[in-house]
């Protein structure tokens, strides 16, 4: 092979391997989480839940998302999620706010731990209570977007007749 040939072979080799290390980059940043996402996330569903937005919610999850409550069979699908949360609104009125305790991710996956805080109003009596919640939150990136995957809650109040 000549001088001219080899060194454009070498120019065709550096290029490729700039190409494969930026395709990588590209990839691990595209799978990576950035835990200000899931926090922003976070922030829309206490949004929603506050509201009583169940179509909002519901909107959070993957199409195959489990909700699991305290003391209840865990939900699975967003029909399931929207009935979950409707039962929830009919007999309760929240008022809660999140705290991020650590995120962590992998790949398409990752996870938060938190607390929720704040009042809880049965509707069926008026009476408010001082609540807090331990959460547990598994999402995946669906389509581009982080979404709620499963989500888990359970009062971190020792003994607590929690609400459903």
């Amino acid at each position: 092979m000549s001088h001219r040939g080899l060194a454009s072979r070498r120019v065709l080799l550096a290029a490729a391997a700039v190409a494969a290390a930026a395709s990588a980059t590209a990839q691990s940043k595209t799978s990576a989480a950035d835990p200000a996402e899931l926090i922003a996330l976070m922030e829309r569903y206490a949004g929603a839940l506050r509201a009583s937005n169940i179509e909002a919610l519901a909107a959070l999850f993957t199409a195959d998302g489990v909700f699991m409550r305290e003391n209840l069979p865990a939900v699975s699908g967003r029909q399931s999620v929207r009935a979950a949360y409707r039962q929830v609104f009919a007999t309760l009125k929240l008022d809660l706010h999140f705290e991020v305790q650590e995120v962590e991710a992998a790949g398409d996956m990752a996870w938060l731990r938190g607390i929720s805080k704040g009042r809880v109003r049965t509707l069926a009596t008026g009476v408010e209570a001082n609540e807090s919640f331990n959460e547990l939150i598994v999402f995946r990136r669906d389509a581009g977007a982080w979404k709620i995957r499963c989500y888990l809650y359970a009062s971190n109040k020792p003994g607590a007749g929690t609400p459903q």
